[in-house]
């Protein structure tokens, strides 16, 4: 099964909508083989569910492959309005992740039919909301979570982010619900469906960081409190590091190789968003003060963002050389379509998400503590024990920013162009706002480092120019929403 756990079955045939219908509205739907050929040709469906696999599973390893290749094979989603609205996300998230491959699903013969990403992904949503019955939520399973997660990416690769944080929200009630969080709840799992509940509490995870350090206008929800937050030991939530095709229902075989698998850089990557706002060291978390002491407390909330930032710097020094920046030698010949060569694709597509992601949680950490020195600065004289002229110092943060830069685009440098397309919109968004930061340069114009500024938001820009597909303009840091209350009233006042 594809996520191990119950399915929805349908007992009745399938519209071409998707919809169960009757017995004696059958003969209505029998020039319908499979409930998506009002989508596309099922040619085009198979081509798109191999290209998540082949291009983003190691970002969104989100079911179990071998069941998810045997669930295709044998045509699912036909009997299965659960599995039909996974294939369903699954191709809304390739589509909207993907600008390259939605250009060659147009070009095929029959072409698909749609427009825009924008069209297909809203199109996928509507079809997946419609399969669901009055008692969708009554039961719950991992497939169900997948679904949501999947549509809330979905969107946010789109850049609708007022779309994505309701179905995000919709994913974290799923995840609450069948306790993603916490390891005790596992009892009576079996290993498949353990491995894929504790990969899904990450990519949710993953989110919470995202609100935590991102949430500018103070709108998002969060995944988990800090009260929760602190039960959590993050290696007892660490997926076993084997591929899928060695973990059965009953027992985890042993992988024939010591080489690093997929699982490896899913870790490393968990480990990175992890240091972000928890110590990394076993048991060093239950230390770290608590976000309302940190409030209340200037120089501890220095000292916390400090330690982040000095945790996140070193975390990635031992890696397996694979997933290293530079990569393993000779990688640009393997692009021949081989086993080999996609998994060799695999590695590069998660050694672009790892590094900049590192780089450009530091960024974040380093936006944070500057806010916060210049509090304490404004409330501190120069003569008070608290006070530091170097932390304070913007020239010594703005080092740091340019050394950030460095890295960064030395990564993106290393990356062939389909490692770099597979992080969609995430990885313009990170360069964007790495970029961003160092044009305050403190530095007199005339200066060596105002002028390396303004070459690293040149070669930014060049970057952008190729990495930011996306069909519309970017309104994560801005209120994009619409008040309608406020607005009625607003215009009664004479």
């Amino acid at each position: 099964m594809l996520v191990r756990l119950r399915t929805e079955s349908v007992s009745r045939s399938l519209s071409s909508e998707g919809i169960p219908v009757p017995d004696n509205d059958r003969s209505l739907s029998q020039h319908t083989k499979y409930p998506t050929d009002d989508l596309w040709e099922r040619t085009c469906f198979k081509l798109i569910m191999e290209d998540y696999i082949d291009h983003l599973y190691p970002l969104l390893p989100i079911v179990h492959r071998p069941s998810f290749r045997r669930a295709l094979q044998e045509d699912r989603d036909c009997e299965d309005s659960g599995f039909l609205g996974l294939v369903l996300a699954i191709a809304a998230v390739v589509v909207a992740t993907l600008p390259s491959r939605f250009q060659h699903y147009r070009s095929l013969s029959p072409p698909l039919q749609f427009q825009s990403r924008r069209e297909m992904v809203s199109y996928c949503a509507d079809r997946i909301t419609r399969l669901r019955t009055a008692t969708y939520f009554d039961e719950i399973n991992f497939q169900k979570y997948a679904i949501s997660y999947l549509l809330y990416a979905a969107f946010l690769q789109l850049g609708d982010h007022n779309q994505s944080r309701m179905l995000d929200v919709e994913a974290m009630q799923i995840a609450r619900l069948l306790n993603l969080h916490c390891i005790s709840q596992y009892n009576g799992l079996n290993c498949i469906e353990t491995q894929l509940r504790k990969k899904g509490f990450w990519l949710i995870f993953y989110s919470l960081v995202h609100a935590r350090l991102q949430n500018m206008l103070g709108e998002r929800l969060s995944y988990l409190d800090p009260a929760l937050l602190q039960t959590i030991n993050p290696e007892d939530m660490m997926p076993l590091e084997v591929d899928d095709e060695y973990i059965l229902e009953n027992e985890v075989l042993v992988s024939r190789t010591q080489t690093p698998c997929l699982v490896t850089g899913f870790i490393i990557h968990s480990r990175v968003f992890w240091a972000a706002v928890r110590d990394p060291l076993p048991g060093h978390s239950a230390e770290e003060p608590c976000p309302c002491i940190r409030a209340r407390d200037p120089q501890i909330q220095i000292s916390y963002l400090h330690n982040r930032l000095q945790s996140l710097k070193y975390l990635l020094h031992d890696i397996p050389a694979i997933l290293r920046p530079w990569g393993p030698p000779n990688e640009e010949h393997l692009n021949d379509g081989s086993t080999d060569a996609i998994l060799r694709s695999n590695f590069a597509t998660m050694r672009a998400n790892i590094h900049v992601t590192h780089l450009w949680l530091q960024s974040l950490l380093i936006d944070q503590l500057e806010a916060a020195q210049t509090g304490q600065r404004g409330s501190l004289p120069a003569s008070c024990p608290g006070y530091s002229p170097y932390k304070t110092d913007p020239k010594a943060l703005w080092l740091e920013r340019e050394e950030l830069c460095r890295q960064l685009f030395f990564v993106l440098h290393t990356l062939p162009q389909a490692s770099l397309e597979a992080n969609g919109l995430h990885l313009a968004y990170k360069v964007r706002d790495i970029a961003a930061s160092i044009m305050a340069c403190p530095f007199h114009p005339q200066e060596p480092e105002s002028k390396r500024a303004a070459e690293y938001v040149q070669d930014a820009t060049s970057w952008l120019s190729r990495l930011d597909r996306s069909e519309s303009i970017n309104t994560l840091h801005l209120q994009s929403w619409v008040d309608t209350d406020r607005v009625r009233s607003e215009a009664t006042i004479p």
